[in-house]
C-alpha cells in the first residue's frame, strides 16, 4: 500500500513522520515508541552491558532513561549503557524509557534480566586481543590450561545477522573470556559463551572458532570449525517450495473460480500451496453480518487524521463510530464487501471534508505474526482512481519498517496487479519493484492473493500459482500484522472521473494466516 516512489515523490506510509496532518501541529506531542530488543550480557562479575534498538519518534530520540530494578538509574544518549556498579551473585534487571527534546518520554521497555556469576561468564578480566595465529596460542602450554570449547552451534537472528554460541570449558582457574575467529583471522573478544555478528551478507559462508582463556592467559586449543550462513534458515524449505509448486500447478487446472459454500471453516477453493507441516492461526470467513472486533480495527493506527500518498478518502472508523452516517462494511452471508462513494454534503465535516468514504481494516494489535503463509480471497474493484490492497505491516515502530504488499490492485488497470516489499535503511525508504502479474480482469471474478514469508525469503502467488520470489538479507524477521484497504484516489491511480462507477467495491471471501 506504499506509494510508488518510482512514479512519483510522494510520502511513505510507513513512516507517519512525513505524513501530512489534516490540522495543523504547533508542537511536539508525539511520545516515542516503546524500546524493543533490549538485552544485558555480563561482563564476568564487574559489569553488565546493556544495548537495545532506536524507536521511533516523528522528531528523533534524544536519550534513554536506564531503569535497574524497577528504580531509575542512569541515563544515555547511545543506544547502550554499561553499568559498573553490580556485585557478584545477584539478579539485576533493567528497562529503557526513549525521550525526544520535548520531553515526551515513552513507555517502559520489556525486561532485561542478568544474572552475575550466572554462567555467562566466571569472572576474571578480559584477554587483550589475541594475534591472527590461533593455534599457536596453546604454546601457553600446561595440564591445566583450558579445555577448547565445545557444544558449539549458530542462531539465525536474520538476514544480516547471527549469534554464535557454546558451551563453558573446563578450567582449574576461572575463565577469563573468548577469542573468536572468523575464517582464521582474529575478530574479537568476549567474557559470555554467545557472540552475535550484525552486518554479514546474506548467503555467504563463515567458518568461527573459539579460543578459551583463563584469568593467568593460558590458552585453550581452538575449537572446532562452525559454519553460519544466514540463509540457511531457509534452504531446506526451498526444495519443499518447489515440490509445492509442482503440486499446486497440477491441482489448480481442478479448482474452481467461486466458492459459494455457506459454512464458517475454510474451503478447499484456492487452498495455499500445499500447506504440509502449516496450521491455521487466523481466520475470518466472513459468514455472519458484521465485523468480528476480536479480529479487526476500522482504522489505521494513526488515526483518520491523516492524509496519506495524497488520497481522497475518509476512512470511517465503524468500530468506535458506529453512528457516523455511513458504514462501509456490508455483508451478504457469504462475503464482506467494503464499499466507497462520494462523501454526502451533510457528512462532509466529519469526514474532514474528504469527497469520498471508505473503509479499512487491520489486525494491529490484535493479532500479529512472524513468518508463515498468508491469503486473500476477493474480488477487485474496477474504475480510474481506486486502489485496493492486503498487505502487511510492522507492529512495533523502528527504524527499519518494513512492509509486505500482498497485493495491490489499480482499478483502470483491471488486469494488472503488483507485488511489492518496503523497508528503512538509515531512516531512507528502500524498496523493490512492484512486481507485475497480468491475468484475466481481477474484478471480475474471485481470484487468491497470497504471501510465503520465511527467514530472507518473500514468495508471491496467485490463484496458488508462485509468480515472484524475493530472496534477501533485508527481508522482515519482526512481527507483523494484517490490512485490507479500498482506498480513493492518490498520487498513483489519480482521481475517479466520469467513467468511474460509485459505489466502488471490494469484495472479500476470507482472509487467513497460517504458521508452521
Amino acid at each position: 500500500m506504499l506509494d510508488r516512489f518510482t512514479r512519483f515523490a510522494v510520502i511513505s506510509l510507513c513512516a507517519p513522520l512525513l505524513l501530512a496532518p489534516l490540522t495543523k501541529v504547533s508542537a511536539d506531542n508525539q511520545p516515542p515508541s516503546i524500546v524493543n530488543g533490549i538485552y544485558a550480557t555480563s561482563i564476568g562479575d564487574q559489569a553488565v552491558r546493556i544495548n537495545w534498538n532506536r524507536p521511533w519518534d516523528d522528531q528523533g530520540i534524544d536519550g534513554y532513561n536506564i531503569y535497574r530494578n524497577e528504580q531509575y538509574y542512569a541515563t544515555s544518549f547511545e543506544t547502550f549503557y554499561v553499568d559498573n556498579g553490580i556485585s557478584s551473585g545477584n539478579e539485576y534487571r533493567y528497562q529503557i524509557v526513549a525521550f525526544d527534546a520535548a520531553r515526551n518520554y515513552s513507555g517502559q521497555s520489556a525486561v532485561a534480566t542478568v544474572q552475575t556469576n550466572g554462567g555467562q561468564a566466571n569472572g576474571g578480566t578480559v584477554a587483550p586481543p589475541a594475534p591472527e595465529n590461533a593455534p599457536e596460542q596453546s604454546q601457553n602450554g600446561g595440564s591445566d590450561r583450558p579445555l577448547r570449547p565445545d557444544g558449539m552451534w549458530i542462531e539465525i537472528v536474520h538476514g544480516n545477522s547471527l549469534t554464535l554460541h557454546w558451551q563453558i570449558p573446563a578450567s582449574n582457574r576461572p575463565i577469563g573470556g573468548y577469542n573468536i575467529y572468523r575464517d582464521d583471522a582474529y575478530l574479537t573478544t568476549v567474557s559470555g559463551t554467545s557472540y552475535t555478528e550484525d552486518g554479514i551478507t546474506w548467503g555467504v559462508n563463515y567458518n568461527y572458532r573459539v579460543v578459551a582463556f583463563d584469568e593467568t592467559g593460558r590458552f585453550s586449543d581452538p575449537s572446532d570449525v562452525i559454519t553460519g550462513n544466514t540463509a540457511g534458515a531457509d534452504q531446506a524449505q526451498n526444495s519443499q517450495l518447489q515440490t509445492d509448486q509442482t503440486q499446486s500447478n497440477q491441482l489448480q487446472s481442478n479448482q474452481p473460480q467461486n466458492d459459494t459454500t455457506n459454512n464458517n471453516s475454510p474451503s478447499s477453493n484456492g487452498n495455499p500451496p500445499h500447506l504440509d507441516g502449516y496450521q491455521l492461526v487466523f481466520s475470518d470467513e466472513f459468514r455472519g453480518n458484521s465485523l468480528d472486533y476480536s479480529k479487526w480495527n476500522t482504522s489505521y493506527r494513526w488515526g483518520a487524521g491523516w492524509i496519506i500518498n495524497n488520497e481522497q478518502q475518509y476512512y470511517v472508523d465503524h468500530r468506535a463510530d458506529p453512528n457516523f452516517g455511513y458504514n462501509p462494511f456490508q455483508f451478504d452471508g457469504e462475503h464482506l464487501t467494503i464499499s466507497a462513494i462520494p462523501t454526502p454534503e451533510h457528512l462532509l465535516p466529519k469526514a474532514v471534508w474528504q469527497p469520498y468514504l471508505s473503509g479499512a481494516l487491520t489486525t494491529y494489535n490484535k493479532f500479529k505474526m512472524k513468518y508463515g503463509y498468508v491469503e486473500m480471497r476477493a474480488k477487485m474493484p474496477r474504475g480510474r482512481g481506486l486502489w485496493s490492497a492486503f498487505w502487511l505491516l510492522h507492529q512495533h515502530d523502528n527504524d527499519r519498517r518494513p512492509e509486505i504488499d500482498v497485493v495491490e490492485h489499480i482499478g483502470h488497470q483491471p488486469d494488472l496487479i503488483y507485488n511489492t516489499y518496503h523497508w528503512q535503511e538509515g531512516w531512507n525508504h528502500r524498496r523493490t519493484p512492484s512486481f507485475e502479474v497480468w491475468g484475466p480482469d481481477y474484478s471480475q471474478d474471485f481470484h487468491t492473493f497470497g504471501v510465503r514469508w520465511e527467514p530472507g525469503l518473500i514468495v508471491w502467488y496467485v490463484d496458488g500459482v508462485e509468480k515472484h520470489r524475493l530472496q534477501d538479507g533485508n527481508v522482515s524477521w519482526e512481527e507483523m500484522y494484517l490490512l485490507a484497504n479500498l482506498a480513493v484516489g492518490g498520487w498513483w491511480p489519480g482521481s475517479p472521473d466520469g467513467t468511474t462507477s460509485f459505489p466502488a467495491r471490494l469484495t472479500i471471501d476470507y482472509i487467513r494466516a497460517y504458521q508452521r
